[in-house]
């Protein structure tokens, strides 16, 4: 897998420690009101919202002075939020990673931006309840997550177009990053 980049989450109470963005859950690229910052965000990391010719990209932060900016910004406002290390197999863009503590959340299937949907955390507990999500509600295993992908293509194969959320999915590793300044 590819080391991508970085998302910036609002921090939420809920269990579910993935990639989705709503609202209950931890809205990612939450300061879309700072000009100067969402700016940033249109031009460099959500270039496939704007630019369809772009294939294999995730849209995540890979600027270290951006994320630091976002987190003072978050700070001033006094907004708690979470660091999302994201690896992926899509090849764009590539990063290395800061030297601070990370913690592994787990495996989630979700679109590669926009709201990154989440198909584990959507389909899981309704759909698919065979497989256990970790403390996290994410896979703990790339195994499971390829069990997983496998149930997931024959279910939509036998069932009726559009009963599961279709698109661009990518299968992610996510850790949290602790203690970035």
């Amino acid at each position: 897998m590819y080391c991508n980049g970085i998302i910036i989450r609002r921090e939420s109470d809920e269990r579910y420690r993935g990639i989705d963005s709503c609202d209950s859950r931890g809205e990612n690229w939450y300061l879309y009101d700072d000009p100067e910052l969402e700016a940033f965000y249109e031009e460099n990391i959500e270039r496939t919202y704007y630019d369809m010719g772009i294939e294999n990209w995730v849209c995540v932060c890979t600027d270290m002075e951006y994320i630091r900016k976002y987190i003072k910004k978050s700070q001033e406002l006094g907004i708690k939020y979470r660091l999302l290390l994201c690896e992926t197999n899509i090849p764009q863009p590539q990063f290395e990673p800061p030297k601070c503590e990370r913690i592994f959340l787990g495996f989630d299937h979700a679109y590669t931006g926009g709201d990154y949907y989440s198909s584990v955390y959507n389909e899981v507990p309704y759909v698919f309840s065979q497989f256990k999500v970790n403390e996290n509600e994410l896979l703990g295993t790339y195994e499971e997550m390829t069990a997983y992908l496998a149930a997931r293509q024959e279910f939509v194969s036998t069932h009726p177009p559009y009963t599961l959320e279709g698109g661009d999915f990518a299968v992610y590793r996510l850790w949290e990053l602790k203690d970035l300044i």
